[in-house]
């Protein structure tokens, strides 16, 4: 069986970060690296001591779940905890990021945006594509990989069962 690519691999940690996700409108998780080593990871969900979308609804404003922080904005604070700068760092993140989460990751320094799927609409991508060019990076999106895996309670009993990738 063929080894995750390291944008798989990546993205795959970016899914099981959306594991974690609070807000059902869109479960979204984030890994920032740094010289190919995770930095940080995000999901989006109420800020710490408040109550989740999951236990008390959505906070709806326009068609946007408020009650939110977004992934990447979760990833970006604690990346921040550790790093001055991101310069050159890699963004993968499930879904295409909003605007202001973009603007963020590219205002630290991320050069290179990789998504796992679209997110909107067309017009959506047009202001995404503006962005990225304006920062002088790349955004790309590759399917993220459907990976299952079966763990036991020893070591060895670890299996991966299988990839499927969009060839």
């Amino acid at each position: 069986m063929r080894r995750l690519s390291r944008d798989e691999y990546f993205l795959s940690m970016a899914n099981i970060a959306a594991a974690r996700a609070t807000c059902d409108r869109l479960w979204c998780g984030c890994v920032i690296v740094v010289d190919g080593e995770i930095a940080a990871t995000g999901y989006n969900g109420a800020p710490s001591g408040l109550s989740e979308c999951d236990e008390v609804g959505h906070l709806m404003v326009n068609g946007h779940c408020k009650r939110t922080i977004h992934a990447e904005q979760n990833a970006l604070y604690q990346a921040k905890k550790k790093y001055r700068n991101l310069n050159g760092a890699v963004a993968y993140i499930n879904a295409t990021p909003c605007e202001i989460c973009l603007s963020e990751l590219l205002k630290w320094g991320v050069k290179r945006v990789v998504c796992g799927s679209h997110y909107r609409s067309a017009e959506r991508e047009e202001s995404t594509l503006q962005l990225v060019s304006a920062w002088s990076a790349v955004i790309e999106y590759h399917p993220s990989p459907d990976i299952s895996l079966t763990f036991g309670t020893e070591v060895e009993d670890v299996k991966r069962i299988q990839i499927n990738r969009a060839e």
